[in-house]
Formats: structure tokens, sequence, C-alpha cells
């Protein structure tokens, strides 16, 4: 073949590349990454590997389960206390209004003495636990030693070379004690855990006691600490309470201050006291001559009827009628007698002698008043000279008074200090001979009727979960680590491609002979009847076995293939895979049959002259076929077998040539198509795979519909998308993909189903 020749053939398909390469490898990229598998793949993976899963179980479990045994029982004792409020035995002011209150810090405390190391070198000494193999792996194992023997030395007692021995008692003691305070609530409970059941609770109540009588002793050693304290202290401040006193008195006696107790308990300085006694004399005395002042300004008016005497005087008050009366009377007479006449004169002289009493009483009581109020007044200002007096002679007792109150509050200071020390020395005689502690027993520990552990049941279960859960993991990092293919639901998420049917899976060791015994088993029934009533290979499988779901599978490939183009089925086929041993042969040659069972003439091509494997199917040698044709045989048609059933035809691939890529690209092989296509309704080609040879690649151009097969679990995802896009490169026209050796356990048909079908078949 030409250069020209070959790239027309290569270069028809070089726009269509371009742009559905790149949609492609998008959207391999972008399904990859996005796609989140749901419930029912998680289970499907599950299924696939639960050998996996059910062998990590095995081990875990079985792992668990003889740990479990091995272990000896561990008995754990309990006891509950009570941890109360401890006064202080010298409480402070905040101290004393916060009693009531239980803080955390001071629990804290306590929980952090019943987990020291006094604490604990006190109950292994009492207990002689360093004798104990538990503890003390060189305790030499002595029954009698743990019965109650006489133990060797203390704990803690030997001397520098049994310090190490001493630190490993403690620390295995502190590991198996356990201190857990009870929220919101004041009490504790304290367990430990021995191997002897009568031991661990022997431990929490010698524990529990030892801390009571600690906190005994604390008290007693701070309540005698405190009383030494409080005594020495009392001493000096009886000393310091004299001296005060002594120094106060006499600065009193010197500087002539005299001061008197009041009612309120103070003492007050006598010449204060005058002071104060004369401005409240001064005081009223200014109040009284005020009021004195404003009777005198009304007299000084002459307005005699506002003054309060005059109101209350009897005299006044009837001579004023008096005189109202006669003047009525008067009025009354001269309105008929002119004013000569002796009765009017007799009436005016009665009135003339009443208004001049009136004034001589008025006179008198204005008088009264004048005095009233210049003895007011002189009152006054005696008081003011005194209070004048009194007020200097207080300011120099107040001079005085500074240091005399700077003493008193030293010596009452002194004596309040004095009082108080001698109150708390009381209190701390009372509380040292006070045996109560504030911590109380509640439920003591008793020895326990079954070991804490091992928890048979619980580590079993555990092991059951821990188990199921690795073999679960490891089964989804096996399915992480592999990246093939393996349904139809992988081709159209990751390839993008229409999936023309999956393929289950079969035995190996029925796949070279089942085609073989079904075309003997049919080769009788078929020549008297015309319509073949086959169904593709491996439906019937040694002696008298079905296998529906093959039929089924190569049904659907064999109608998506129809289905494939809206305008017609494409006549010619090639069916190609991404690398050898993929089934893509086994496609080819079940496919044809299918296609025969739709009455129509099908030819069945061995393109693949690097390994041939057609003929192998049925069980002819492949002495003849492709290769002599393009090698110069004139006419394909001698060259094409006929083999049961009727209708499919065969052309084998014949001997393998040195140069296939060279006989593939020539235009006998063109035309070949080219003919079968007018002679036969389908031509099914099987070729090479698509990446490192050019076989495939060169047939993909010359037929209407390329078949990729895919070994599902076998083949990559990479390199199947390499094969697609190898295809594309060309310009061929993809049809699909068919998944080929699929697990249909997990898929939608079933074998009773198709069973049901075939037994219900008239």
């Amino acid at each position: 073949m030409s250069e020209d020749t070959k790239i027309r053939l290569f270069d028809s398909g070089a726009h269509a590349l371009q742009k559905a390469r790149t949609q492609d490898v998008v959207s391999y990229e972008v399904e990859a990454v996005e796609e989140v598998p749901g419930l029912l793949e998680y289970w499907r993976v599950i299924r696939k590997r639960r050998a996996t899963i059910l062998t990590v179980l095995f081990i875990v479990f079985s792992v668990v389960l003889f740990g479990t045994l091995k272990q000896k029982p561990v008995y754990k004792a309990s006891a509950l206390l009570e941890i109360q409020k401890e006064n202080p035995d010298v409480p402070t002011l905040q101290e004393l209004f916060q009693v009531e209150n239980l803080s955390d810090t001071y629990l804290e405390t306590q929980y952090r003495i019943l987990k020291s190391e006094n604490l604990a070198r006190r109950v292994i000494a009492q207990l002689h636990l360093d004798q104990v193999s538990e503890f003390s792996p060189v305790a030499g194992g002595s029954s009698g030693t743990e019965q109650g023997g006489a133990p060797a030395q203390p704990f803690a007692g030997s001397g520098h070379h049994n310090s190490d021995l001493d630190t490993e008692v403690l620390l295995k003691f502190q590991k198996r004690l356990d201190v857990e305070p009870l929220k919101r609530s004041r009490l504790v409970e304290i367990s430990f855990e021995s191997t002897d059941r009568n031991r661990s609770a022997q431990v929490v109540n010698t524990l529990a006691s030892a801390y009571i009588q600690e906190n005994l002793e604390a008290r007693w050693e701070a309540s005698q600490k405190a009383s030494e304290w409080l005594s020495q202290q009392l001493l000096g401040m009886k000393a310091n309470l004299e001296k005060s006193e002594d120094e106060l008195q006499q600065y009193a006696r010197e500087n002539g201050l005299l001061f008197l107790e009041t009612d309120k308990g103070t003492t007050e300085n006598i010449v204060t006291q005058r002071l104060r006694q004369l401005q409240e004399e001064l005081t009223k005395a200014q109040a009284d001559r005020y009021q004195k002042e404003s009777m005198y300004s009304l007299v000084q008016q002459g307005d005699f009827s506002s003054l309060p005497g005059v109101l209350d005087n009897k005299l006044m008050q009837d001579l004023t009628e008096r005189v109202e009366e006669l003047e009525r009377e008067r009025s009354r007479l001269i309105s008929i007698f002119n004013p000569d006449y002796p009765r009017v004169k007799e009436i005016q002289s009665q009135i003339d002698e009443t208004k001049a009493a009136l004034s001589q009483e008025r006179e008198r009581a204005a008088k009264g008043i004048a005095n009233e109020y210049a003895a007011a007044k002189e009152r006054e200002e005696m008081l003011q000279g005194a209070f004048r007096d009194q007020q200097k002679e207080a300011d120099g007792i107040a001079e005085k008074s500074v240091q005399y109150n700077i003493l008193k509050r030293e010596a009452d200071t002194n004596k309040q200090l004095y009082v108080g020390l001698l109150e708390k020395l009381k209190e701390t005689g009372v509380s040292t001979s006070l045996k109560a502690a504030n911590i109380r027993v509640v439920d003591p520990a008793y020895p326990p009727r079954k070991p804490d552990r091992p928890r048979i049941p619980l580590n079993l279960s555990l092991g059951l979960v821990l188990g199921l859960g690795l073999g679960i993991g490891l089964a989804f990092v096996q399915e992480h680590l592999d990246n093939t293919l393996k349904s139809a639901g992988d081709i159209e998420r990751f390839l993008r491609l229409p999936a023309l049917a999956s393929v289950p899976v079969m035995e190996a060791s029925h796949r070279p002979h089942a085609v073989r015994a079904l075309f003997e088993r049919t080769r009788l029934a078929s020549e008297d009847d015309a319509r073949p009533n086959l169904v593709p290979a491996w439906n019937r499988i040694e002696g008298n076995g079905q296998n529906p779901a093959l039929a089924e599978a190569f049904h659907e490939l064999r109608t998506s293939v129809l289905l494939s183009t809206a305008k017609r089925p494409p006549t010619s086929l090639l069916v190609t895979s991404a690398q050898a041993g993929e089934g893509k042969t086994t496609v080819a040659a079940n496919l044809a049959l299918s296609l025969v069972q739709l009455s129509e003439k099908v030819l069945l091509i061995d393109a693949d002259m690097r390994r041939p494997s057609l003929h192998e199917f049925f069980g002819v040698p492949n002495s003849s076929g492709l290769v002599n044709f393009l090698t110069g045989e004139p006419d394909w048609r001698n060259l094409v077998t006929h083999p049961v059933p009727s209708g499919l035809d065969v052309l084998f691939s014949g001997p393998v040539p040195p140069n296939p890529t060279d006989l593939l690209a020539s235009e006998y092989m063109r035309a070949l198509i080219s003919e079968a296509s007018k002679e036969y309704k389908f031509v099914v080609l099987d070729s090479p795979p698509l990446l490192n040879l050019a076989d495939s690649r060169i047939l993909a151009t010359l037929v209407d519909g390329v078949i990729l097969v895919v070994g599902g679990g076998i083949t990559p995802r990479d390199l199947v998308h390499r094969a697609y896009v190898s295809a594309l490169d060309v310009g061929s026209h993809v049809l699909g993909a068919t998944i080929n050796f699929t697990d249909m356990r997990n898929g939608y048909y079933s074998s009773a189903y198709h069973q049901e079908k075939i037994d219900s078949r008239p």
C-alpha cells in the first residue's frame, strides 16, 4: 500500500478525535474524583471481598479468644467515702463566711492525697504487700507469707539495695488503685484490683482507715502547732495591751483630759460635752429671741390685734366688745335725737371712758412685750459669749485629744487582738481534744463474688467488632487499590460509553470444549430444522446443565448492537480489547452465534493474525483462511468454512504471517469487508488488542462499529481508557463496551429466575 493511502486511512478521524478525546479525558478525570459510591456499592464490595473479611475476622477473634482465656482472673473491690467540709482550726474572717462552701480545690486535694505515695506506702507496710508475689516478683512466691506468715523486713526499710524493689511494688500498687469522684456530690469511690478477692477488699478498707487516721493526725499536729503559736503570741500581745493602756492614762492625766462614758458606750471629753450643751441653749435662746422680736415689731407698728397676748387677754376682749355696743347705741340715738340730747351725751361719755381703759390696757401689754424682747436679746448675747469662751477651751482640748485618740486606738486594737487570740487559744484547745474526722466511710469494701477481668462476653464482642471492622477496612483498601473495571456501571462512569452487555464469569474448565460440545449436540437437530434454536456458546455446558445467564448476556449484547444506531444496524463489527486475555474472541464468536438466531447470514472473521484462536472454538484446523486471501488467493469465498448452525460462516485466520500489519492495511482487506457486507447481513471481526499494535486501529477504520471488550477485574481503568482513545484517534465509531467475566451473583439476573423461564417453555 502506498504512503498516500495509509495517510488517507488514518486522517479521516483526526477532527473527531480532537473533540472526543478532550471531552472523554476530562470526563474520566472528573468522574474518578467526584464519584461518590452508594450503599449498594459498599455492599457489593463487602460481598466480593467476603473471603478477606472472614479471614481477618477469624484471625482477630481467635487471638482475642486465646488472649482472654489466658488471662488470670482479676478481682476489683470498691468502697465509698464521703468527704465533708473541714473547718480550719484557725479560720480567717473570709473563711468564717465560707464554711458552708466545699470548694473544688479542697476536694481535688483530698483526691490527690488518696493517691499519694505516702499513703500507699503506709498500706503496703501495714499489709506487707512487698512480701506478696503479686506485687514483688522476688518475694519467693511463698504461700506462707501470703497467708499471714511472719513478714521479712518492713517496706522501704532495707536500704539502697531495696530501693528499686520498693519502687516497683509502689508502682504496681498505684497502678491497681483507682480513685473516682462521683459528680455533683462529696462522695468518692476507691477501688483496688488484685488476683486475690480477699486482698482486694482488705487493701481498700485499709487504705480508707489509713486515710482517715492520717487526716486526724494532720489535724492534731496542726492544732498543736496552732496552740503553741497562739500561746507565744498571747504573751506578747498582753504586754503590748498593758503598755498601751498605761500610756493612755498617763497622757490624760498630764493634759487634764477628763472623759465621761455616754449611753452608747463611748467616751466623751467634759469640755466638749459642755460646749455641746451651750450650743443647744444658744440655739433655743436665738429661737426665743426671734419670736419676741416679731411681736415687738407688731407693737412698734401699732397692730395690737395680731398680738398673741391680745387675743388671749379677757379684759381687752370685754372692753373691745363694750366699745362696739356703746357705739351702736349712740348711732341709734343720733338717728333720732341731736348730739346735745342728754342720753346721747351720756353714751358718748361712756364710750370715751371705755376707750381710755382699752388704751391703757394695750400700752401695758406692749410694754410687757418690749420688756420680754429685751430680756431675750440680753440672754442670747450672754449665751453667745459663754459659747465663744467654751469653744476656745474646746479647741485647746481638741489639739491635745489628737495624740490621745492615737493612743486610745492603739490600746483598743491591742485589746481586740488579745481577746481574739485568747478565744482562738481556747477553741484550739477544745479542737485538739476532739477525735472526730470530716471523712466517713459510707460503704466499706467486701470481697467480690466474681472477677472484674477478663470479661469474656465483652472481650469476644469487641474482638468480633474489631475483626469485622479490620476485615471490612482491609476489603475496602483492596478495592481501592484495585483500579480495574468490574461492572457495566464502571464502564458508564469512567469511560462515558454505553455498556452493551455484561458477560458472566465461567469456570475455566468449561471454556475449551463448551462450544465444541454445543455444535456436536446440535448438529443433528439442525439438519431437520431450518431455523436454529441455538443460543450463544456456554448456554449448555457439560451434560444437560444450563447456563441461562450467559445466553441472556449475549442476547443483551446482540440487542444493544442492533439498537446502537438510529438509522440502521451496523453491518460490519470489530470486536477488540485493550490487551490480550480479556475474552474478545469468545465475545466475537458468541455474538455471531446470537446474530444467527435472527435467521440472518453472518460471517465471522478471525482477523487476529498474530495469535489466532477462533478455530479452537469450532474444533477445526487453522490450515487456510484470511492470510491466504490477503497474500494472493483470488477468491475469499473458497476459504470460508460453514459449520453448524446454518447461516454462520467462518473465515479463519490461516497461517501466521510475518507482516500482519501490512496485510491488514492493504486494499484487499478493505475489499473483503466491502464485498462481505453486501453478501452477509452481519460481518463480525475478531482482532488483536488495541494497545501497542496497529492491527486493530487499521481494522477499526474499515468497519461500521467497534465493540470494546473489557475484562472485568482484569484490565486497569487507564489501559481501557487509552484503548478507547486509541480507537477514537483513527476516527472509528465505538458502539460501546462489553464487560466480560462479571460476577453475576450480585447482578440483576439470577440463575433461579432463568431456570424458571427455561422450565416454563413449551
